[in-house]
């Protein structure tokens, strides 16, 4: 598909994704850079990020919305469920014809953005390295938290998964190998995580909209339900983070650069 004939919700998507590669890519940059340096270039990335995330709220909403009834059982959806696709439909509607309004403001954020030029020239392998471990502990806290019980806080997972997957993929040559086997698993991973949390944000929708479990008992089931299953299935993907750097299978995976 040409970029003329492509979606403009799916050109956001594209931008926000590579925004978000970058700001992950800076998190192998410690000690190399100065923090204060970081800090405000990872904060510039997130905000210009943010300025193209309204453009798309809706249209992911609406998706998981129409697949979630989809599995639900058959009937006459009710005046308030069918009431509630409706206002679905006009916010992802908008938030299409807004696709380009932020991209402006999100450019000259980008425009500030400075690194010292020979950065990467001083990112070895060693740095590299220490920086993905950094983020792979941080990930498996997260996900020990949830496997034994501590915590139910699947967005943080998803954050921290979300910033290894794109620095390994930021890491330099083509993956190969332990490298490639690890960014599949990643993406499965990271996949599941944001079906779950796409689910959790209609949820928090609905509520503030006022279509509760009474207003809307089949959206309710049908969300407790296909909640739980992603929760399983997280619980069972995740369990490669324990496995990075260590089996066989990922043991150069971290290896930082070639």
């Amino acid at each position: 598909m040409s970029r003329e004939n492509e979606d403009p919700a799916a050109r956001v998507h594209k931008a926000r994704k590579a925004l978000k590669r970058l700001r992950s890519g800076t998190r192998l940059l410690g000690g190399i850079v100065e923090k204060d340096c970081l800090k405000q270039n990872r904060r510039l990335f997130r905000e210009a990020a943010r300025l193209l995330a309204g453009s798309r709220d809706g249209t992911v909403r609406l998706r998981t919305f129409d697949l979630m009834m989809k599995s639900a059982p058959d009937g006459a959806p009710g005046e308030s469920l069918a009431r509630a696709r409706e206002l679905l439909a006009a916010e992802a509607a908008a938030g299409e014809q807004e696709a380009g309004k932020g991209a402006a403001d999100a450019l000259a954020l980008l425009e500030q953005v400075s690194f010292p030029p020979d950065a990467w020239q001083k990112a070895g392998k060693s740095e590299i390295k220490q920086g993905l471990q950094r983020l792979l502990r941080r990930a498996r806290s997260d996900y020990a938290d949830l496997v034994e019980g501590r915590s139910e806080e699947f967005h943080e997972l998803r954050k921290r998964v979300k910033d290894l997957y794109y620095a390994v993929q930021a890491l330099p040559a083509a993956p190969k190998g332990s490298r490639q086997r690890a960014l599949k698993s990643l993406r499965v991973l990271e996949e599941s995580l944001g079906r779950q949390n796409d689910v959790f944000v209609l949820e928090e929708w609905f509520r503030h909209a006022g279509f509760g479990p009474e207003q809307c008992p089949q959206f309710w089931e049908a969300a407790s339900r296909r909640d739980k299953k992603l929760r399983k299935i997280v619980i069972r993907e995740g369990a490669a983070l324990n496995e990075l750097g260590k089996s066989q299978k990922f043991r150069k995976a971290l290896a930082g650069a070639s």
